[in-house]
């Protein structure tokens, strides 16, 4: 989903705001936001060059989410590699942060 779709999602509908995940990978430097549509996540998207945005920090994500009307997220740490949890290669954590 565009940063732009996202926008006009919020601003026609404000009571029914989109969850966000903001995801980090274990050992990774980079955050991405994923946007639940429909029951599945889609990456958000740069409006100019429809590319994945990546963010350094969570202070970075929270400014742009903030702008444009989203409260609150899930942080979400998924560890593909963990060798003590199970074999399922969806391991992940998650978070419920305010913004």
């Amino acid at each position: 989903m565009k940063l732009k779709q996202l926008k006009n999602w919020i601003l026609s509908h404000p009571d029914n705001v989109p969850h966000c995940y903001v995801v980090a990978h274990a050992g990774g430097a980079k955050y991405i936001v994923e946007v639940e549509v429909r029951h599945q996540l889609e990456p958000l998207k740069d409006d100019k060059h429809d590319e994945v945005m990546h963010f350094d920090s969570i202070e970075q994500v929270s400014d742009k989410l903030r702008k444009i009307g989203i409260k609150k997220v899930t942080l979400r740490l998924l560890d593909p590699y963990d060798e003590f949890g199970p074999a399922d290669t969806s391991c992940k954590e998650d978070m419920e942060i305010t913004l």
